[in-house]
């Protein structure tokens, strides 16, 4: 919806109409649409959809688009991972295109039913918006025409939107107000993210295996013979290549400060950059939660005479103690919290704030003031950006003149650089790896490198070059001019790495062998009792701590699910890398009340508002099937959905 008007939706019942359009969508609809039939007939190439007698156009489609990729951004803390894949640039379009439909379909339910938003309510809701108003509260029209300025947006623009978020309102948002999650549910997922596994494990790494003797000859010989694999050369050709990609034709492409200053100028309009660019105040804070006021204000006048945070979780044992880094104000679970965190000053430490846990103290280590970016501090990714863009189109143009040139070389010698082609020379095998080992140099991703491999190897030994097409239209030619067969090394040449390849297996099974009777008796009496006066006792982690709310990062992920998903009193064995664990789990403890109370209502508020959507959507299904959107143009969707998010994803990177 309106960008300059975010802070209004997203914090009054209007930001509501936005969130079911955004994070419903996404449940229901499942990549496809309903109820829309009729073809094109009697549409042109300008119409995406028809709900009602309105006509969503390409350009109200774009602005849809660009507007959910914002709000996946802001959900996802910037990363733009979801429109690196076909399935999940289609969803943003779906998606998009859904909020859309809603909308009208939710004005149309309104008109039917009599409901018809006057003058006075439009106008009693614009005065309101805070965007609008100046710092005594008032109404200020100049500030309004800015914004709309700002925003490409008319009168009749904005009296729209407000018109149709009534709508909204009046005919979504209040079904499923009441709706509460079941008790039951909420005390499984209580129970379940409540307590965390106490374990005792032990990490036996592979060259801990003692190898009691050397190898004769004989057994080097035969572990060679039937690991001949491990010891050959590989073949490596010798090839000269020339290549031209987006990006290599991007470094020929001057771009004028004309275009650039355009480019920041429809950067700083697009919700999808401004979210990306700009930032919000950022805090990092302490905060120790108590259960009663009297020991918050003990607490808060103990930091503010000068006790350090270790001293004071040692002083009130009981005191719940959390750090966040860089949060934003949306970070802070609690309302009451958030609105302390970011009036208190930096280096002070606040006054006691009830939340909805109880008490808490907050202490401001830092903070990082709101950024906007300036067109200097992007000037240079814009250049960068505009020339991938005309890069890409460009990149066909200049094929031509690249097969020309290669035709005209014999030796790949003679391709000029100005046309965006450069030239690689070395030898390689069939993995795409130098001589030493690593990887060769090749430019572009895994599937361009995969494509100058198998080039280079179904090539022969001097046949002329051609241009052959590589992905995302990248091209590139070929002349291998020297080829080195692979060959079996001789057993004399290669009998040390065959010794340490048979010792390095020999200790392997040693350490298996051990592993297994330490296993075997951990089943029965514990791993503690198992290793109790054993050389690997000293190894042994004891009363390790796992959690679902704290997922730990030291360990890796196989161990985890160990720790979490066995029973006490069960031990476990297993392999991971590059050697074997024990996991036994003795115990269970129980997180901290007032946490998982603060938890609980978290959880509460959010699945309710989950059944709440899910009701809602309910009855605005109700609606398409009351009056179904007609004459979906699917030809011209997919043209503008790939369009826009093209040019954002080059934009933000991910193409």
């Amino acid at each position: 919806m309106i960008t300059a008007l975010r802070h209004f939706l997203v914090d009054s019942w209007l930001g509501r109409v936005i969130a079911l359009m955004v994070f419903v969508s996404f449940v229901v609809l499942g990549g496809t649409f309903f109820g829309l039939g009729g073809g094109m007939a009697g549409l042109g190439g300008d119409t995406v959809v028809q709900v009602g007698a309105h006509k969503i156009t390409p350009a109200e489609f774009q602005k849809a688009i660009q507007n959910q990729v914002a709000s996946v951004l802001q959900q996802t803390g910037g990363s733009a991972e979801f429109l690196k894949t076909p399935q999940g640039r289609q969803e943003i379009g779906h998606t998009a295109l859904r909020s859309l439909i809603l909308v009208h379909e939710g004005e149309l339910a309104g008109r039917r039913n009599g409901l018809n938003p006057g003058d006075e309510t439009i106008r009693g809701v614009v005065f309101a918006m805070p965007d609008f108003q100046d710092p005594s509260g008032r109404f200020d029209p100049q500030k309004m025409e800015a914004v709309l300025g700002r925003n490409n947006m008319s009168h009749q623009d904005l009296t729209q939107e407000v018109r149709r978020m009534l709508y909204g309102s009046a005919t979504l948002l209040a079904f499923g107000k009441t709706v509460q999650p079941p008790a039951q549910e909420l005390d499984w997922l209580m129970n379940y993210i409540g307590h965390g596994a106490v374990v005792d494990m032990v990490r036996l790494p592979f060259s801990l295996g003692e190898v009691s003797a050397q190898p004769t000859d004989g057994q080097l010989k035969r572990y060679y013979q039937n690991h001949l694999w491990q010891f050959r050369q590989p073949e490596y050709r010798h090839a000269r290549i020339v290549i031209m990609t987006a990006g290599s034709v991007a470094k020929t492409i001057q771009i004028s400060d004309e275009d650039l200053q355009a480019a920041y100028r429809m950067k700083m309009q697009d919700p999808a950059e401004a979210a990306r660019h700009n930032s919000p105040e950022l805090r990092s804070i302490e905060v120790l939660a108590v259960t009663d006021e009297a020991t918050a204000k003990s607490l808060a006048a103990a930091w503010r005479g000068g006790q350090s945070w270790a001293a004071l979780q040692k002083q009130y044992p009981k005191a719940i103690p959390a750090t966040l880094n860089d949060a934003r104000l949306t970070d802070l679970p609690d309302e009451a919290l958030g609105k302390a965190a970011f009036a208190t000053p930096e280096g002070h430490v606040s006054a006691p704030v009830h939340t909805a846990a109880g008490w808490s103290v907050v202490h401001v280590l830092s903070v990082k003031p709101a950024r906007h970016a300036s067109f200097e501090s992007l000037k240079d990714s814009l250049r960068e950006d505009l020339a991938n863009e005309r890069a890409t189109a460009m990149l066909k143009d200049r094929q031509r003149a690249f097969e020309e040139a290669v035709a005209g070389s014999v030796m790949l010698d003679k391709v000029p650089a100005d046309i965006g082609a450069f030239p690689l020379e070395g030898s390689l095998d069939s993995h795409g790896n130098l001589p030493g080992g690593e990887p060769a140099p090749l430019p572009g991703d895994a599937a361009l490198r995969q494509a100058l491999i198998e080039q280079v190897f179904s090539q022969k030994k001097d046949e002329p070059p051609h241009v052959v097409t590589g992905p995302d239209g990248s091209a590139f030619a070929v002349l291998v001019d020297g080829v080195t067969p692979g060959r079996q090394e001789p057993y004399e040449a290669v009998q040390q790495a065959v010794k340490d390849a048979w010792l390095a297996d020999a200790r392997k099974h040693a350490t298996e062998q051990r592993v297994t009777a330490l296993y075997q008796q951990a089943k029965k009496e514990g791993l503690r009792q198992a290793l109790a006066g054993q050389k690997e006792e000293a190894m042994l982690q004891k009363d390790e701590h796992f959690s679902r709310l704290q997922l730990r990062n030291d360990v890796p992920a196989l161990i985890l699910r160990a720790a979490l998903e066995q029973k006490q009193g069960q031990t476990a064995m297993l392999q991971e890398g590059d050697g074997y664990w024990l996991v036994n789990v003795t115990g269970q403890y129980a997180e901290s009340p007032t946490m998982m109370q603060a938890i609980r209502q978290r959880q509460a508020s959010l699945i309710a508002g989950a059944y709440r959507n899910d009701l809602q959507e309910t009855l605005g299904m109700s609606y398409t099937r009351e009056a179904p959107p007609r004459h979906f143009n699917a030809a011209l969707f997919s043209d503008v959905n790939e369009r826009v998010l093209s040019m954002i994803s080059g934009r933000l990177g991910q193409q």
